[in-house]
């Protein structure tokens, strides 16, 4: 059975939430964490997520973004990207990317 097409639709993306480590004494990392799910047959090359950084009034205080090389079909991929502006409260997913 031939592959259909590469659609960035098949890359779905759940569980958005800000984490920040435990155990981590002291520290004040706050990363933006989610599950990004190839729904397809076919790895995935250079995929980027982009998400919005929100304040408690929904404001948008900045941006974070993770990369990955591969995702393998049917694979799950755990993101983890920083967040950079402390006021950060929510985020909220922009854009999947893959590399042409």
């Amino acid at each position: 059975m031939p592959k259909g097409p590469k659609l960035i639709g098949d890359l779905k993306v759940t569980q958005v939430a800000l984490d920040q480590p435990k155990g981590a004494k002291g520290s004040r990392l706050v990363y933006v964490t989610g599950l990004l799910k190839n729904d397809s047959e076919q790895q995935r090359l250079g995929v980027r997520v982009e998400l919005d950084m929100l304040d408690a009034s929904g404001a948008k205080v900045g941006t974070a973004t993770d990369y990955r090389q591969t995702i393998d079909p049917r694979a799950t991929w755990q993101f983890r990207a920083i967040v950079t502006d402390r006021r950060a409260t929510a985020a909220k997913l922009v854009n999947v990317k893959e590399d042409e």
